[in-house]
């Protein structure tokens, strides 16, 4: 099911966040899979949603192959981005470039929250949105904060390729 009020996203970025640090007191298996579910479906709809469902994958599918390994959990997570990766690794777009191109390892994903707010909440619009290239932040994600980009189906399918192969 997909949140329906941005407070709604923010709770289930949370949730998110929670499983990667390994600190979520819930069911973390049933919603690492909640989330495939919903991704398998965002994607057969062509959603919007599916950039912030294929980052959430990104952030929590690992918990369900590494840090508490399950083979049908897993299965289904690689199905969800194979589906993602099937549906837009085909879409041609203008950009020269993707965060997919060379997103960081699993460790250095902080970051990518920030990505997430800024997809679900585009009425925040702001100075993040568009940062000068001459910025000299560390922050990887600092430097491709665009929606337009992040969105872009081929950066999405290009997230879900390299998870599959990871």
């Amino acid at each position: 099911m997909t949140p329906a009020a941005s407070a709604e996203w923010d709770d289930l970025f949370d949730t998110w966040d929670e499983i990667r640090e390994g600190y979520y007191l819930g069911d973390a298996p049933e919603a690492v899979l909640e989330c495939a579910r919903n991704l398998e479906a965002s994607v057969r709809a062509d959603s919007p949603d599916t950039a912030l469902w294929t980052l959430g994958l990104v952030l929590t599918g690992p918990y369900v192959i590494h840090a508490r390994p399950d083979a049908a959990a897993e299965a289904r997570v690689l199905q969800a981005m194979g589906a993602v990766e099937q549906a837009l690794g085909g879409a041609s777009c203008a950009h020269d470039e993707h965060p997919c191109d060379d997103m960081p390892l699993d460790d250095e994903l902080d970051g990518l929250r920030g990505v997430l707010d800024m997809l679900a909440h585009p009425e925040r619009d702001g100075a993040a949105d568009d940062p000068s290239p001459d910025d000299e932040s560390d922050n990887w994600f600092e430097h491709r904060m665009t929606r337009e980009i992040w969105a872009c189906p081929r950066n999405l399918a290009g997230l879900a390729r390299a998870f599959v192969g990871a």
